[in-house]
């Protein structure tokens, strides 16, 4: 069911902000060409990615935090992937992953049009968060924009893998702003492990949390020292 809403995105854009509100942002936002062809491709294809608002914000705390090293889950088509190298003019180490290897040879190639650089890997985000944990990978800042009722499952996982000082967002976490009011018996797995998942975030010492509506809504974390 979280699939379907997924699938839906563009139809429904955010809950959390109106419709008009959410086209006026994106029309006012500055976006590069080719971010405009992946929205006209996902809106085409009906392929879930960032809403344009979000990725804005993401864009400017990219340009704020200007991180090194950067890690991924979630590559979808390469928009949210293209954001961050756009604001960073691609000066980073961006590992990017998912586990659908069609959508990641579509995010290859938009990233290769892009002329910028960086690593898309298939696998599991379990099993890449593992791999990095053993291989004492760190990152400066990560973005993470999966399935939310995964979130709680890996999060520890996330922290661990954050620097001093580095940043972690966590797109849609208010569900069409289900976490905190009614919502259909259908998503009721996925509230309650959203719910659970923003339970435990307050709980973590050494972490400033902020939750912006924007989007779908978007959790910041940061790790200070």
């Amino acid at each position: 069911m979280e699939q379907q809403f997924l699938k839906n995105r563009w139809n429904n854009l955010s809950e959390i902000i109106p419709e008009n509100v959410e086209n006026f942002i994106s029309i006012y936002n500055k976006r590069e060409p080719l971010l405009i062809e992946i929205e006209e491709f996902a809106k085409k294809e009906k392929v879930p990615i960032l809403l344009p608002s979000s990725a804005n914000l993401l864009k400017l705390l990219c340009k704020l935090k200007q991180p090194r090293t950067i890690l991924e889950i979630g590559t979808g088509i390469g928009y949210s992937t293209l954001s961050i190298l756009y604001a960073l003019n691609g000066n980073c180490e961006l590992i990017s992953v998912d586990f659908n290897r069609d959508r990641i040879e579509i995010a290859s190639s938009f990233i290769k049009k892009s002329g910028f650089k960086a690593t898309l890997i298939h696998n599991d985000a379990f099993n890449a968060l593992r791999d990095f944990l053993a291989e004492g990978k760190t990152f400066d800042f990560i973005f993470i924009d999966s399935m939310k009722s995964e979130y709680p499952f890996f999060n520890y996982k996330i922290q661990a893998l954050l620097k001093e000082n580095g940043m972690a967002v966590f797109d849609n976490v208010l569900f069409r702003g289900y976490v905190c009011g009614v919502h259909p018996e259908r998503y009721k797995r996925a509230v309650f492990l959203l719910k659970k998942f923003l339970k435990d975030v307050k709980t973590y010492p050494n972490f400033e949390n902020s939750i912006i509506p924007v989007g779908d809504g978007l959790l910041i974390t940061e790790r200070k020292n």
